[in-house]
């Protein structure tokens, strides 16, 4: 009997992993298309005209799109 108990047991915990693996996939995947869109507002931004902010002495600005 103890033997069908500890089975059950494993079966639930491999039930409660899946789970929180498949939570976990949601939330990677909602977190990689929150940084593909950065990402290609990044680009936009850095292919516009006018300057984000003021960069630093010796350092190159960066230039933001004026469709913004």
């Amino acid at each position: 009997m103890s033997a069908i108990i500890d089975i059950l047991d494993r079966l639930s915990g491999v039930a409660i992993l899946k789970e929180r693996l498949a939570e976990t996939s949601k939330n990677v995947d909602r977190s990689l298309v929150w940084l593909l869109d950065h990402e290609k507002r990044l680009i936009r931004l850095e292919e516009g005209g006018r300057p984000v902010a003021k960069a630093p002495a010796g350092t190159k600005q960066r230039r933001v799109s004026r469709k913004l």
